[in-house]
């Protein structure tokens, strides 16, 4: 049994430190399905580290990266050309 095979489980607190987000957040995201959680009783909930890779792998999938690797370029300055030389 290799390391990923082991299933660890965390507290909300724990869950939001981890993912440096408000418990509240991590409430939410429970309470909308999003985040998979085991409840034992009124004041002990769990979450599994599968459930925890499976939200931030579907968060990462979710992204659109390539808006973020754009080719800004600048417009010409006042009265130059786009290549460089100056306008008669």
């Amino acid at each position: 049994m290799n390391h990923e095979d082991t299933l660890c489980y965390y507290t909300v607190p724990e869950v939001a430190k981890l993912l440096k987000v408000s418990k509240s957040y991590i409430y939410d995201l429970i309470l909308q399905g999003k985040l998979e959680s085991i409840k034992f009783s009124e004041r002990r909930t769990r979450i599994s580290s599968l459930a925890i890779k499976k939200l931030t792998e579907e968060k990462l999938d979710n992204l659109n990266i390539n808006h973020y690797n754009k080719i800004v370029v600048q417009p010409p300055k006042r009265g130059r050309r786009p290549n460089g030389s100056i306008k008669k």
